[in-house]
């Protein structure tokens, strides 16, 4: 690390299962950059001094977001890239003349993990638990990419329908439909994803039965720590095909790249 090293951060609470900053300081130095990334346990209550304070230290480039924060830094960028604006989350945040500049990558990351691993996303049908800043980019990117079907369904019934309304306005192809918490059918979809936190690191609860699913189903978790979640494991268990969170992670890694003008 030389004096003029550029330094990201990793923003989270808790912080402990962020894997970011492993990955990312490992391709700066296989990049030849000049950069380090930190992760930055702050809590919620923490944010508003945590950014009045970053954008004085001319080194510190940006940062990634994740849990719980990707919805509540929206009101301290100075400015929104589309993807932020669509889907009201911020994931990476840049710093330039002392200003933040906030964008979105979960969704396009999502999709591109995906289709780095061969699998289709054009006319299929996709189930999703879970719209937070994460799920809520994923869906976006889904009706992007044509996705057939797109089920939502979520704990909190008023901010499923918010957003069901935003994606209807999209004027897609994409039939969205809703479903019960508790009582959901999933045995018609192609993918079944966890876009909430449930399974990361200790917790073993599952957000949703693996045997309702048909035989030829995927099992998606985004959670990356563990790397083979409760979910995952139960995909296993029943023969079904699954992928890992990490590629929604890894498949961001030229975006971020491109964003800060790093390669």
């Amino acid at each position: 690390m030389k004096a003029n090293t550029k330094i990201f951060g990793c923003i989270a609470d808790p912080i402990n299962h962020v894997k970011a900053p492993t990955l990312f300081t490992k391709i700066f130095q296989e990049q030849k950059v000049n950069a380090i990334m930190i992760p930055i346990n702050v809590s919620n209550d923490n944010l508003e001094n945590f950014f009045s304070g970053i954008k004085s230290i001319k080194n510190f480039a940006g940062m990634t977001v994740t849990i719980p924060h990707k919805t509540n830094v929206l009101k301290y960028c100075d400015h929104l890239e589309n993807e932020a604006i669509d889907t009201q989350s911020v994931n990476w945040i840049k710093i330039e003349n002392e200003k933040l500049i906030g964008t979105n990558f979960d969704g396009i990351g999502f999709v591109n993990g995906l289709k780095n691993k061969n699998l289709i996303v054009e006319n299929k049908n996709f189930a999703i638990f879970g719209i937070g800043g994460a799920g809520t980019s994923i869906c976006y990117s889904l009706i992007k990419a044509k996705a057939s079907r797109l089920k939502l369904i979520n704990r909190n019934t008023s901010k499923l329908n918010l957003l069901v309304n935003k994606l209807e306005n999209l004027k897609s192809n994409t039939e969205i439909l809703i479903d019960d918490f508790k009582d959901y059918d999933i045995s018609e979809y192609d993918y079944v994803i966890n876009a909430t936190s449930l399974g990361l690191k200790d917790n073993k609860d599952l957000i949703f039965d693996v045997k309702k699913t048909r035989t030829n189903c995927t099992i998606i978790d985004i959670v990356m720590d563990p790397e083979e979640t409760v979910l995952i494991k139960e995909a296993i268990k029943y023969k079904r095909n699954y992928h890992l969170g990490k590629n929604m992670l890894v498949s961001q890694i030229k975006l971020a790249g491109n964003f800060f003008n790093l390669w």
